[in-house]
């Protein structure tokens, strides 16, 4: 078993802000982009290009409506506090949610220096695996890096 406990912070909750912001804004315009025939089938149909029009500025928009900081309460409320590793899972626990993978499903981990940022293949994407390894409570970087040998990218 390997816990880190403790909230992550500085360059590692940099990290997983940026990771957080980035996969919003992608799964955002990913749909956006899915759904654009349609509008123009629709907008060419009833002959209106305001319809484009206003669909192309949601490109626009919501990347930048994504970078607007929530409060500093809420901010905690989504930051990793705790990332436990036992029985062939991988368990991040925060104040708003509790997300569990299977170790078999990790793409790869990138070591940071200060902090390990665990990555998962397209299906399975997470950004919230960032063990922080100064938080290690239970366990040593050794077993971590054991556990991970072929998957460990160092950066």
């Amino acid at each position: 078993m390997i816990i880190f406990d403790g909230y992550i912070t500085g360059n590692s909750e940099k990290r997983f802000r940026q990771k957080s912001i980035t996969l919003g804004q992608n799964i955002m315009l990913l749909s956006l982009t899915l759904f654009f025939p349609a509008v123009l089938h629709l907008s060419l149909k009833l002959k209106s290009w305001i319809i484009i029009l206003l669909y192309g500025l949601m490109f626009i928009i919501i990347p930048l409506g994504a970078r607007i900081p929530n409060s500093a309460k809420e901010k905690k409320a989504i930051t990793p506090k705790k990332i436990i590793i036992k029985d062939g899972y991988i368990t991040c626990l925060a104040d708003k949610y509790e997300e569990i993978r299977n170790i078999s499903d990790i793409k790869t981990v990138w070591d940071w220096g200060e902090f390990y940022e665990i990555n998962f293949p397209f299906g399975k994407i997470s950004e919230k695996f960032i063990c922080q390894k100064d938080l290690l409570t239970i366990g040593s970087i050794e077993e971590f890096e054991d556990l991970f040998a072929d998957k460990i990218v160092r950066k």
